[in-house]
C-alpha cells in the first residue's frame, strides 16, 4: 500500500481509469480517486472507454470519452478495479505514454502490471480496498465521495447478499453510511429500476435459456445487436448472466455474447465451482464467483462448446 500511497503524494496530475465495460464498482470507485485527488490540490481526470450505460446516470458524468492522441499532461496513471493491463483496451497508449502507473483492485487473478500495486483479493469490491487506502492516508471523507464508495461495494457485493461480503466490508459499509446521502435509493437505482425496453429483453433471453450437465449449468447465448430489438444500445444491455444464476439448480451461470470483436464471455458460480479458473483458461479472470473473459472463436457453435466443456470440467472438480 505505501509504494501507491507514495506515488499518489508525488503526482501532480492523475489519469483515472476504468476498466472496459464499466460497472458500478470502477465508475464509483473512480469518482472517489478523482475527488480524493482534487482534495490534496491535483488534477485529476476519470477516462472511460465508451458510453457508460445510461441506468448508471446516477452516479454522475465526471469522466472523459478516451481517445487516441488526447492531449493531456498527466504524470501518473492509476488503473482502478482492472485485474489485467487488457482490460483498459484502447487506454493502453494513454497508460504508456505516462510511463508512471498505480494499480488498485480486489481481483485475485490481478497481474499486478503497474509500477506499484495494491491488490486485495479478499476485498469485496474496488471500493473498499479505496476506503482503507484513505483511511490510511488520512483523507477526510465528504458526502459525496462516501456515496461513491458506497455505490461501488453496494454494486459489486449484490446488495450486501453475495458471499464475497465480510465483516470488514459490513464495517466499511457501516462508516460511510455516517455521511448524508440517500443509501436507499442509491440501492433501488441500481437492483430494483430498469427500463421497460430492458424488462422485455430480458423476458426474451429467459426464453431461450439452454441447459447442460443436468441443469447444473444454465446458458444465455446471444448477440451484443439484440439490443437494437428493443431500441436500446449495446452499453444499456442489462447483466444477463444474472438471469439463469437465479434460477433454482444453477451451478455455473454462463452468458455468451457475440461482439464486434469476437465474444464476450461473463461467468457466476452459485456453488463451489472455480469461475475464475474456468475465465483463466480463455486468457481472462476475476473471482472465485464471477469471472469474465474475451473469446477467439470464428463461431458462436465453437464458443459455446469450448465454454460448455471448460464450465463441466470445473463441475467434476467438485463433485
Amino acid at each position: 500500500m505505501q509504494a501507491v500511497i507514495d506515488k499518489i503524494m508525488e503526482a501532480k496530475s492523475v489519469a483515472v481509469l476504468t476498466h472496459l465495460n464499466e460497472d458500478p464498482d470502477t465508475i464509483g470507485s473512480c469518482f472517489a480517486f478523482a475527488k480524493v485527488m482534487r482534495k490534496l490540490g491535483k488534477e485529476a481526470t476519470v477516462y472511460v472507454n465508451g458510453r457508460i450505460e445510461s441506468r448508471l446516470a446516477f452516479i454522475g458524468d465526471d469522466y472523459v470519452l478516451y481517445q487516441e492522441g488526447m492531449k493531456h499532461n498527466h504524470d501518473l496513471c492509476a488503473c482502478i478495479d482492472c485485474g489485467d493491463l487488457g482490460r483498459i483496451a484502447e487506454r493502453k497508449s494513454l497508460f504508456e505514454e505516462i510511463n508512471n502507473s498505480i494499480n488498485i483492485d480486489h481481483h485475485l487473478t490481478n497481474t499486478n502490471f503497474a509500477d506499484a500495486n495494491y491488490v486485495d483479493g479478499k476485498a469485496a469490491a474496488a471500493g473498499e480496498i479505496l476506503y482503507a487506502l484513505f483511511e490510511k492516508m488520512g483523507i477526510e471523507l465528504d458526502n459525496d465521495i462516501a456515496r461513491d464508495l458506497y455505490t461501488a461495494i453496494c454494486s459489486d457485493t449484490g446488495c450486501f447478499k453475495y458471499s464475497n461480503v465480510t465483516p470488514k466490508t459490513m464495517r466499511t459499509a457501516a462508516n460511510l453510511l455516517e455521511y448524508d446521502f440517500d443509501h436507499a435509493e442509491v440501492a433501488r437505482l441500481l437492483f430494483d429500476s430498469e427500463s421497460l425496453a430492458a424488462a422485455k429483453l430480458k423476458a426474451e433471453i429467459t426464453e431461450n435459456i439452454k441447459e447442460y450437465a443436468d441443469g447444473k449449468i444454465k446458458a444465455v447465448i446471444t448477440d451484443e445487436k439484440i439490443g437494437a430489438k428493443y431500441g436500446m444500445g449495446k452499453e444499456d444491455i442489462p447483466n444477463l448472466v444474472d438471469i439463469p444464476r437465479r434460477i433454482e439448480g444453477t451451478e455455473i451461470a454462463v452468458c455468451i455474447k457475440r461482439t464486434n470483436n469476437g465474444f464476450r464471455l461473463n461467468l457466476r458460480s452459485n456453488g463451489k465451482a472455480d469461475v475464475a479458473e474456468v475465465a483463466m483458461k480463455f486468457g481472462g479472470g476475476g473471482h472465485i464467483k464471477a469471472a469474465g473473459a474475451t473469446l477467439d472463436f470464428d463461431s458462436t457453435e465453437k464458443a459455446e462448446k469450448a465454454v460448455i466443456d471448460a464450465c463441466k470440467r470445473a463441475l467434476d472438480k467438485i463433485i
